[in-house]
C-alpha cells in the first residue's frame, strides 16, 4: 500500500522534473529521493519517470498517478487543516484562484475577512478560469473566482456563489477617434487593432464571440494575460481592447472609455468542490462572501 510520504516525494520529482531539485525541495538526500522512487515504482509494477542523462519525463502512468496524488495529498491537508480548526477555533489555510479583474476587490475582501478570522492564511493566485476550474478539480486550490462555470459532470461539480454581473467596455487612448464617443456597436470594431488575452480566459472568449455575432472580424495585434498591459497598449494608441468596466475605472495610465451595444458582460462567481464538505476555513469564508457581497460583487 502506498503511503503519503512516498505520494508527496513523487510529487515533488514530477513538479520539479529534476532529482536534485525535488530533493532540496524536500530537504532530503538526492540518493534517497532516487532509492524511494525506485521502491514506488517496483512496489506499482510499473515506470513513472523517464530518465536519460539529459532530462526526466513523466510516463503516461506517472501523468495518471500525478493527478491523483495531487487530489490525495490535498484531501489529507483538508483534513489536517479541519482538525486543526475544529480544535482551536475558525483556522486553517485558504488556497484561492482569483480573476485577474476582481484583484482590487478580493484585496478589500481579504483584508476584512483577515480582520474577522485572523488565524486563517489565504494563499492567492492569479489565474485564468481554465487554470483555476483544473486547480480545483486537481486539489490544488479550494476556492476559485471562476468567470464561467463548467459543464457539470460525476466526479467534477462545483458549488457556487454567483458574484454578480458587470459590463465590458472598450478603452483606446484618449485621442482615438473613438474615444469622443458614448456607446458604439460591436461591429465598429471590424478590423481595429486589438489587445486580446491569452488561450483559457473566458473574457476572451466573450469578446470573441460577440466580435463573431456583430460580423466583425477580430484583429488581434498583442496577446497578454494582465488587464494592466491591455491599458498601456490602448492609452497610446497601438490598440484598442475590451476589459472590465470596474478596471477601465480604476487609477492609471489615461484612455478612452467607451460602452458597447450589445453590451457584452462577465459574471465571476466563487467556486469550490462539490461533494467535499468545506473545513472550518473555507466554510467560513463562504460564508463571509455571502454576508458582505458589498466588498466584491462586480453588479
Amino acid at each position: 500500500m502506498m503511503a503519503s510520504r512516498q505520494l508527496e516525494y513523487f510529487r515533488a520529482v514530477a513538479r520539479e522534473l529534476h532529482f536534485t531539485r525535488a530533493a532540496e525541495t524536500l530537504q532530503i538526500a538526492q540518493p534517497a529521493l532516487s532509492q524511494q522512487i525506485r521502491k514506488l515504482e517496483r512496489q506499482l509494477g510499473i515506470a513513472l519517470f523517464e530518465r536519460n542523462n539529459h532530462r526526466v519525463e513523466l510516463t503516461s502512468a506517472g501523468a495518471a498517478l500525478l493527478e491523483h496524488a495531487e487530489r490525495i495529498l490535498a484531501d489529507i491537508a483538508a483534513v489536517e487543516d479541519e482538525m486543526r480548526g475544529w480544535t482551536a477555533g475558525t483556522r486553517g489555510r485558504i488556497r484561492l484562484g482569483g480573476a485577474r479583474g476582481l484583484t482590487a476587490r478580493l484585496a478589500r475582501l481579504l483584508a476584512e475577512f483577515s480582520q474577522e478570522f485572523p488565524a486563517v492564511e489565504v494563499e492567492l493566485r492569479e489565474m485564468n478560469t481554465e487554470e483555476m476550474v483544473a486547480g480545483l478539480y486537481g486539489g490544488r486550490l479550494d476556492a476559485a473566482t471562476v468567470v464561467r462555470l463548467p459543464p457539470q459532470e460525476a466526479g467534477r461539480r462545483l458549488e457556487s456563489l454567483p458574484l454578480g454581473d458587470e459590463p465590458l467596455v472598450l478603452i483606446t487612448a484618449e485621442s482615438a477617434p473613438l474615444a469622443g464617443k458614448y456607446r458604439v456597436p460591436v461591429a465598429a470594431l471590424d478590423g481595429v487593432d486589438l489587445v486580446c488575452y491569452s488561450p483559457g480566459s473566458v473574457i476572451r472568449e466573450i469578446v470573441l464571440s460577440a466580435l463573431a455575432d456583430a460580423g466583425a472580424t477580430a484583429r488581434i495585434r498583442f496577446e497578454t494575460r494582465e488587464y494592466s498591459t491591455a491599458r498601456a497598449m490602448a492609452s497610446v494608441g497601438l490598440a484598442a481592447a475590451v476589459v472590465p468596466r470596474s478596471v477601465a475605472e480604476e487609477p492609471g495610465q489615461p484612455v478612452g472609455i467607451v460602452r458597447l451595444d450589445p453590451e457584452p458582460a462577465w459574471a465571476p462567481s466563487l467556486a469550490w468542490p462539490a461533494g467535499r464538505r468545506p473545513g472550518p476555513a473555507l466554510a467560513a469564508f463562504i460564508d463571509f462572501v455571502g454576508r458582505r457581497p458589498d466588498l466584491v460583487s462586480v453588479t
